[in-house]
């Protein structure tokens, strides 16, 4: 079925036979050619429905026109789209439905920003002039090879998160109109290996690795300006509060001065307490917490041009704005690359989030309370026995390896403790 777009003004065509039914909402009409034509004024849209008749008979014309007419009133009643719109206007429908989200609190800054990424990729997927009403539903099927096309390493679990997203904002557009109720996408299965699921965190020894480098890393005779030196100063301290305050990237990269509360000296090390902002977290709760190297924000404070409460810790070189993501990753990809040379052995496939992955595996290790940790760490405990199992395991084992068992002659049980 084809439906040509027209503006309300009448169409300047000469229409050789021309009459109305439903007083004048519809008008059937021929010009030269002998076959019959629907016309229709979608007040909701306002734009002009046209389409062929296919027909010569006049009353066939008028049944075929009496169909069409309670098929687009129908659609009209369920607050369904006649016309479709282009991927792209969905996913600009959708992205200010879900800034309006987050400025009414009830979504967080980093969802948003992933939310821009996966529905960038869906417009690279389907086209962003793409006729939404027009896409197949199964094509979805082939998402997850496309993805793997632009990006060989990418893994499942991003993809199916990606079809979720999607998915989130197609039932947008089903609650707007845009789309038939019944219009479901279909992406098959996409199987996430168990072995997926195991976050990877950077072991102690890396991570002293990386910090011998990085911490002079702003020194090192390559330096060629101040910009370059301030980075590099700014990344060292990054990686320094990741580990020891167990922040999502996000979550420190938007920490904002007035949101470190105290800085407290004991005799061997410094403490900060700050909270860690609703909008910022991707649990959208606030959350109080205090950190190990309280120290690092005092030093940052006397290398950074933007200290004010308002002012973000780790802000631009040039002006007062939060470091974008780009820079942040940048100049920790080339000190990866540096600490690589330097220490062969080093795993540079890991990521900065791998640093929040060390905090919680090195304080499960430590034996602490898993329900304290999901909680410092704002996540849930099911995220922490699903995503930590192997470092939960090896607690236990140390824990059973504490005790003997042996049989005594007479085929019994004994088990002795270490504590006994």
């Amino acid at each position: 079925m084809t439906s040509n777009l027209v503006p309300k003004k009448q169409p300047n065509r000469s229409k050789r036979e021309a009459f109305d039914i439903y007083d004048g909402e519809v008008k059937i009409y021929r010009t030269t050619s002998k076959i019959w034509q629907f016309q229709m004024w979608i007040s909701e849209e306002q734009k002009y429905v046209r389409e062929t008749l296919k027909t010569e008979n006049r009353e066939d014309a008028i049944d075929n026109a009496k169909k069409k007419y309670i098929f687009y009133k129908a659609k009209i009643h369920n607050n369904e789209k006649i016309f479709s719109i282009t991927a792209q206007e969905l996913r600009d429908h959708f992205l200010i439905y879900v800034q309006n989200q987050v400025e009414n609190r009830q979504l967080s800054k980093g969802r948003l920003m992933n939310i821009k990424t996966y529905t960038k990729h869906y417009l690279d997927f389907v086209g962003k002039n793409t006729k939404i009403q027009n896409i197949d539903t199964k094509k979805f099927r082939e998402y997850l090879a496309f993805r793997r096309m632009k990006k060989s390493d990418i893994l499942a679990t991003v993809v199916r998160n990606e079809s979720i997203t999607i998915k989130q904002m197609y039932a947008f557009g089903q609650s707007e109109g845009f789309l038939k109720q019944t219009y479901i996408l279909d992406f098959g299965v996409i199987k996430v290996p168990k072995d997926e699921s195991v976050r990877e965190a950077y072991t102690s020894e890396e991570y002293k690795q990386l910090t011998i480098y990085s911490k002079n890393w702003y020194k090192a005779k390559d330096v060629q300006n101040d910009q370059e030196k301030y980075y590099r100063r700014l990344i060292n301290d990054f990686i320094i509060l990741m580990a020891n305050g167990g922040f999502r990237t996000q979550e420190l990269r938007l920490l904002k001065w007035k949101d470190i509360k105290n800085i407290s000296l004991t005799e061997k090390e410094t403490f900060a307490e700050l909270i860690i902002r609703a909008e910022n977290s991707k649990v959208n709760k606030n959350r109080t917490i205090e950190v190990r190297r309280g120290d690092v924000f005092e030093r940052i404070r006397l290398y950074s041009k933007y200290t004010e409460r308002e002012d973000h810790v780790f802000s631009a070189y040039i002006k007062n704005t939060v470091i974008d993501k780009k820079h942040l990753y940048n100049y920790f990809n080339k000190l990866v690359s540096k600490v690589k040379t330097k220490f062969p052995g080093f795993d540079d496939t890991k990521t900065l989030y791998s640093l929040r992955h060390l905090w919680i595996t090195m304080r499960i290790l430590a034996g602490l309370n898993v329900y304290d940790i999901a909680k410092i760490s704002g996540t849930s405990l099911q995220q922490i026995q699903h995503h930590y199992d192997a470092a939960q395991s090896l607690v236990t084992s140390r824990k059973m390896n504490k005790n003997t068992l042996r049989f005594d002659s007479h085929g019994n049980v004994i088990i002795e403790s270490e504590d006994s």
